[in-house]
């Protein structure tokens, strides 16, 4: 029997931190990014201390961010945002349960069940691809209709995830062998992350949005798998909660729904009565739903022709009006930003607001948005009072976009709406976005929002979005602190902007945040008794695995703290975001490069922000290989990136993130360079 003791076995955290960083929901890793990367900056230690916590029982979940998105009956959506250690937690149960209810439901795998798969501990992902289980889920559904099963139903349950009882939940748990400690750690950790912003708590429901909550709803959806007594005239597929049934005949089918209905009750959950039609099929393609990214002759080449695209856009919304939810976003996310299709789509929102998410990744294509566009998303934005997750995503558009004669007008608006007390979490944090690099809230403003913003997660966002590049802003207090935030999140991502530039700690020790410590300590702006730790020395160590010798201290000589402050950087970016890694390790190249020349004058000369001057050097390259590889490298793989260039200059070609296996050829390119200048010097 597995006990509770499993959970933070260290190998299990380790294997949840991997999978919570490999989530392949782009929406919920959005909310996180930089939070993983100040996360990785020193996981080893915050892992441990996890450990610890879980332990001894004194960890102690926080409450959820919640945010709402609108849906296209007009109610809300929920949605949690989870701490990082929360979701590493919560990863860290269900991989228990996914290991104890895997043999009981493999066999039905791509055959009766198709949705939230669990992959098995040897995968980089903790799901086997959900485009894979749903396109398996309508063959399955167009070969029963091809056998002669053509009266069919569907059979829905009505929010599923917020009914699901804790009881029920526990009941499942003690039938796959999980102890009663589990059980009552696991339905704790729930309720408080099922709460309401009213500090309310339930003892139902699971949280929308992370990453283990499907497999945790498959523990109770399998009931309906199980009890169901399997009827050879009726074909039974189940995609997470949409059950669709096909059966020759009226009668077995009605009895099929009749005992489901029944099963349903048994665990307290409620099917969707007007949903439920019997019918019979008639073409089989219209039955079901298509998964996203859709096949179009549009795009059969790959030189996707524009008018054609336009042309097909004007054909989708006749009338603005949207024919085809599905073909519709995926033929808008091929359109280049123009002025046509701007009005267009702009009328087709007008008409259904729930297209505000197409909308707003449309605009975000634009370099620089045309001054009426702004001028239609500000009026957008002060007149949309209902769904603050809409004027959420119009001001993500606004960012980086706005022409600089419509930045104080913008500025202005975004001001009046600024209540971080009040806010939901998502419009909050992209203001803060907008304005604080812009400079436009006071430091006593952001010193109040910092301390009293009602969620955490905003708290982290005005945190990573203070402007330290600004020579003339001072963001000290306000960095202070949050670096003394009772919650991690906002803490680590504080210390994670001190240590990248270089803010001084003024905070008490004793009021530090433990995790932010252990950022500070890395960066070398708080001692852990006796001799400052060398972060270059360990960032070399956790990245690539060598272990140096060399007095870093010495060999940087007085470029050491900012080398220090890059490559602790690029430590945490090596476990998140290969752009960002590629990137940042460019800047550290720079460093490297002048305290090499400087230490070995036989190079020659080397002028900071020359790198391209050296890649062809045939000195450096006989000396130092090594260097030589990495140096170039990194540089003509920053050409094609995104977070660099627009296009690649050689090819014309768009720039395009960097892929993460790049990672392994990066890591073992700078352990060389370690182990080589190690042993020069």
């Amino acid at each position: 029997m597995p006990s509770v003791a499993a959970v933070w076995a260290p190998e299990n955290l380790r294997r949840a931190w991997g999978w919570v960083r490999s989530n392949p929901d782009r929406a919920y890793k959005s909310y996180f990014r930089e939070h993983y990367s100040s996360y990785a900056s020193v996981e080893d230690e915050l892992l441990d201390s996890l450990a610890g916590r879980l332990r001894r029982r004194i960890y102690e979940p926080q409450s959820a961010t919640k945010i709402f998105f609108p849906k296209p009956s007009g109610i809300l959506r929920p949605y949690s945002l989870l701490t990082v250690e929360d979701q590493i937690v919560y990863q860290a149960a269900a991989n228990i349960v996914a290991d104890a209810l895997l043999p009981r439901a493999r066999p039905r795998y791509l055959h009766e069940v198709f949705g939230h798969l669990y992959a098995g501990r040897a995968s980089p992902w903790f799901y086997r691809k959900w485009s894979d289980g749903y396109r398996q889920f309508n063959s399955a559904a167009i070969n029963a209709f091809e056998g002669g099963l053509r009266v069919t139903a569907s059979f829905d349950l009505t929010a599923c995830y917020d009914s699901i009882d804790h009881g029920v939940l526990c009941h499942f748990f003690k039938k796959l062998g999980l102890d009663r400690e589990f059980c009552v750690l696991l339905s704790y950790w729930l309720t408080t992350w099922t709460a309401t912003q009213t500090k309310i708590l339930h003892n139902h429901g699971i949280p929308q949005g992370p990453l283990p909550s499907g497999l945790i709803a498959e523990v109770v959806l399998g009931h309906f798998d199980d009890q169901r007594r399997s009827e050879k005239s009726v074909r039974y597929l189940r995609y997470v909660d949409d059950i669709r049934l096909f059966a020759r005949r009226e009668r077995e089918l009605r009895k099929m729904l009749t005992r489901l209905d029944m099963l349903s009750k048994d665990i307290g959950l409620f099917p969707q009565s007007g949903k439920i039609e019997i019918h019979e099929v008639k073409n089989i393609r219209d039955e079901l739903k298509s998964i996203s990214q859709p096949g179009d002759r549009l795009f059969g080449n790959r030189a996707i022709s524009q008018p054609k695209v336009r042309k097909r856009i004007r054909a989708l919304t006749r009338r603005f009006k949207v024919r085809d939810p599905t073909r519709f976003k995926f033929v808008l996310g091929s359109a280049n930003p123009s002025p046509e299709v701007t009005r267009r789509i702009f009328r087709v929102y007008a008409n259904a607001p729930i297209y505000y998410d197409a909308l707003s990744r449309y605009l975000a294509r634009y370099d620089q948005l045309p001054a009426e566009v702004v001028d239609r998303i500000l009026k957008e934005i002060a007149f949309q009072n209902l769904y603050p997750a809409i004027q959420a995503a119009f001001v993500n558009a606004l960012t980086d976009r706005t022409p600089p004669d419509r930045e104080a007008k913008v500025r202005g608006v975004l001001k009046r709406l600024w209540s971080p007390k009040i806010l939901q979490a998502d419009l909050a944090g992209s203001i803060a976005r907008y304005l604080i690099p812009r400079g436009g809230l006071t430091e006593s403003q952001l010193l109040y929002a910092a301390t009293r913003a009602r969620s955490w997660w905003v708290r982290g966002e005005i945190g990573l979005s203070l402007s330290v590049t600004d020579p003339n802003s001072n963001r000290g207090a306000v960095i202070n602190a949050l670096v003394c935030d009772p919650v991690a999140d906002p803490a680590l991502a504080a210390a994670w902007i001190a240590g990248r530039n270089g803010i001084s700690i003024t905070a008490r020790r004793r009021d530090l945040s433990p995790s932010a410590k252990l950022v500070l300590r890395e960066f070398g702006l708080v001692k852990r008794g006796g001799r400052r730790i060398c972060g270059i020395s360990a960032s070399l160590t956790k990245m690539t695995g060598v272990a140096t010798q060399l007095d870093w201290r010495k060999w940087f000589a007085g470029n050491y703290r900012s080398a220090e402050r890059q490559l602790v950087e690029c430590r945490g970016y090596s476990e998140t975001n290969a752009s960002a890694w590629v990137n940042g390790m460019d800047v550290f190249n720079d460093w490297l490069l002048m305290a090499l020349y400087r230490n070995d004058p036989a190079l020659g000369t080397y002028d900071a922000g020359t790198i391209g001057s050296v890649m062809g050097s045939a000195r450096l390259q006989v000396a130092y290989p090594a260097v030589s590889a990495l140096v170039r490298g990194i540089h003509e793989k920053r050409y094609a990136s995104h977070l660099s260039h627009a296009k690649v200059k050689r090819s014309g070609k768009a720039t395009a993130p960097v892929r993460f296996s790049y990672l392994r050829t990066g890591r073992r390119l700078l352990g060389r360079v370690a182990s080589e200048i190690d042993g020069h010097f």
